[in-house]
């Protein structure tokens, strides 16, 4: 996808720098749960991390090879470590060239993803009440 096509809203992507200090080329795939209301309001973002045997994993949704173009063997959403981020910021990162726009996510593994929101126990309370508010009917 190529930057001037990407928009912060609900169900993009990006890869989004998330390794150590001493490595910022590293970076994961982020799924928007939110759409901005202005370019300054600032949108709920979720990263995908992969999913490895002995280390802590959130075994609200898992992602599979074929469910997004990134997605290369089975990962699950982080909902513990969402995070907001100004559409601004995100837009201006792409423009850029320090995130890289992704493939929006389909509307039925958007619809996992964002029911998860409230499912798993990691995700902190003041993101779901905020991604209530901001994306209401994703509840069960």
């Amino acid at each position: 996808m190529t930057p001037s096509l990407w928009w912060p809203c609900q169900r993009a992507t990006l890869l989004y720098p998330s390794g150590p200090e001493a490595n910022r080329a590293q970076k994961h795939l982020q799924i928007l749960l939110t759409d901005p209301s202005s370019p300054e309001a600032s949108v709920l973002m979720v990263g995908i991390s992969s999913y490895r045997e002995g280390t802590f994993y959130d075994p609200t949704c898992f992602l599979y090879v074929g469910d997004h173009e990134f997605i290369r063997h089975t990962s699950f959403v982080h909902y513990r470590n969402m995070r907001e981020v100004t559409a601004s910021k995100l837009q201006n990162g792409v423009n850029q060239g320090f995130f890289d726009p992704k493939e929006a996510l389909a509307p039925e593994l958007f619809m996992r993803v964002a029911q998860g929101v409230h499912r798993s126990r990691y995700t902190p309370k003041k993101f779901k009440d905020l991604f209530r508010v901001l994306s209401p009917g994703y509840e069960d």
